[in-house]
């Protein structure tokens, strides 16, 4: 009785909102009032007449998600579960155990581990399967109701079974809650004596005073004459973090972005607040085709001012800025509401969205623009670095292993061997481990489909409902011989890739992500391309004065 009542409730709210906004816009609202009527006679018939019992709220998360999936994949729908976890990926920290979980072949796996938490102190491994949290079996429960009843207030204690990866053995703890924090800034180090490298890995709360921070920490033991700050990978986060950031480095009362909305009033800037720490130093921002929203509205501030240098590949392209509306019932809606612009005046959003479906802009609907200095640069398409570095990274075979999680296998399977491991930055993985590794897939429980073997299947499967099948199978099975001779050769050419992400991901197990880091900056062709620059003042001076 309860649902019903809250399904009408909700329909109500829709018409007293109509109501409103047909006083406001009249012919638009109109037709806004007539379909929200539509759709609430429809609602009510299949609720009321359907042959069988149905669920209102299940049905109204479908038609909401489904409305909103049509604008764009950034306009989401919340329950008051899942609003937990928006709430703990804005803030980045909660009390909790220390684990985080995911589903993976029909189990819940521990997938990451909290430094200094109950988990890592009770010698929970990544790769853990978790079975039941206070005797409640977890088994085809929602990841988001299952951190609920891990989370809880600091001090509590929760109880949870787990089984080993190798499903030798059982255990059952009783953990502790504590304050976890998701560190925005991991790792924040001297690359030499004269450079500061800091690592921002999300723009969530603090993010500009933990950069700073770390900034004035290494300038006090260190005095650096260069910084490299490194936005790879960084999806973004709380705009005002973006604003709070550049204020590191940028002085007081200087425009960083611009939000541009539906409506013309609550339009607005935001401007840098506070002195910088300094605004001086050479600067050089990492950032590549994962770098996105908050992390391109700061790395595209840094190049329009000409604060410093972008170094790396052409960012993700994400130009729009999303609010968070309470629709009742603990629910909330995230909307597409603006689009931001950064000083030189461009929007770098990349794709434009039609039914909730994304069409990258043309490269002749952008427009050129300038930095402060008279540098060219232009919108559309994400930001473009002044100094590109290509990786020779792009291996479909590696890219499978990673999504298949064989990788994230094997290194759990590493740890449960070895009780320890040498310093992240000296650790390297034998031949005969990386022969352990290929044995490992040779299993053939492991299998890691090429994106060549999909489409094949895809053929395949077309190919006998059109009754052509029989025709084309000496072809098609020719094609199917010559993709697994081609994977067993992508798995020799591309090893020291393959080797160099089991490397990572082993470490990560013993030293957690600030580890990783530490290992990959042996290799780090982005930084020593930024070392390079740095080395060459005149040329890094001239690369940010007037280019005709």
């Amino acid at each position: 009785m309860l649902k019903k009542y809250r399904a009408k409730a909700i329909i109500l709210g829709l018409f007293l909102m109509a109501g409103v906004w047909m006083a406001t816009d009249g012919n638009r609202y109109l037709k806004l009032a007539q379909s929200m009527e539509i759709f609430a006679e429809a609602f009510k018939i299949a609720n009321h007449d359907y042959v069988d019992p149905t669920d209102p709220n299940l049905l109204m998360r479908i038609s909401i998600d489904s409305m909103l999936g049509s604008i764009d994949p950034y306009t989401n729908y919340f329950s008051e579960s899942q609003m937990e976890r928006a709430r703990i990926n804005y803030k980045g920290f909660w009390d909790g155990v220390g684990f985080e979980i995911q589903e993976h072949n029909g189990k819940i796996i521990i997938t990451d581990i909290f430094e200094e938490s109950a988990a890592s102190a009770a010698g929970v491994f990544i790769g853990d399967e978790l079975i039941s949290v206070e005797g409640s079996k977890v088994k085809g429960k929602a990841v988001e109701d299952i951190e609920q009843s891990l989370h809880g207030k600091e001090g509590t204690q929760v109880s949870v079974k787990l089984k080993s990866q190798d499903e030798k053995s059982e255990k059952e703890l009783k953990l502790t809650r504590g304050k976890i924090e998701r560190k925005n800034v991991p790792f924040y180090s001297m690359l030499d004596e004269n450079t500061a490298y800091i690592v921002l890995t999300t723009f969530t709360e603090r993010a500009g005073e933990n950069v700073a921070e770390a900034l004035k920490e290494l300038q006090k033991e260190h005095k650096p004459k260069q910084v490299i700050l490194d936005l790879r990978d960084n999806g973004g986060g709380l705009l005002i973090e973006a604003v709070n950031l550049c204020n590191v480095f940028i002085d007081k009362g200087e425009s960083i972005v611009y939000t541009k909305n539906k409506v013309a009033d609550w339009d607005r800037p935001f401007p840098t607040l506070n002195s910088a720490i300094d605004t001086k130093i050479p600067l050089i921002v990492l950032i590549n085709e994962r770098s996105a929203s908050a992390s391109e509205i700061v790395a595209g501030a840094i190049q329009d001012l000409d604060r410093g240098l972008l170094v790396g590949r052409k960012s993700f392209g994400k130009g729009l800025v999303q609010n968070i509306y309470d629709i009742g019932y603990n629910s909330k809606v995230k909307l597409t509401t603006a689009r931001y612009y950064i000083p030189s005046g461009r929007c770098i959003q990349a794709l434009e969205y039609k039914d909730g479906k994304g069409v990258m802009i043309s490269d002749t609907a952008q427009n050129f623009f300038y930095t402060r200095n008279g540098r060219k640069v232009n919108d559309g398409g994400g930001l473009g670095p002044d100094h590109y570095v290509v990786l020779n990274n792009n291996s479909a075979v590696l890219k499978s292993l990673i999504n298949n999680k064989t990788i994230f296998e094997f290194a759990n399977s590493y740890r449960l061997k070895y009780d320890t491991l040498v310093a992240a930055e000296k650790f390297s993985l034998s031949e005969a481990e990386y022969n352990d590794f290929l044995k490992f897939l040779e299993k053939g429980k492991y299998k890691y489909p090429t994106e060549a073997e999909t489409e094949l299947d895809s053929i395949i499967s077309r190919a006998k409902q059109e009754g052509n099948y029989e025709l084309l199978k000496a072809s098609l099975d020719k094609i199917a011989a010559n993709i697994q001779d081609a994977k067993k050769t992508d798995l020799t050419k591309n090893k020291q890739l393959i080797k160099e992400a089991i490397e990572e991901e082993i470490v990560s197990r013993y030293y957690f992500e600030k580890g990783k880091i530490q290992l990959r900056l042996k290799r780090d062709k982005d930084v020593q391309e930024a070392l390079k620059l740095f080395t060459d003042p005149d040329k890094f001076k001239k690369m940010l004065d007037i280019q005709k």
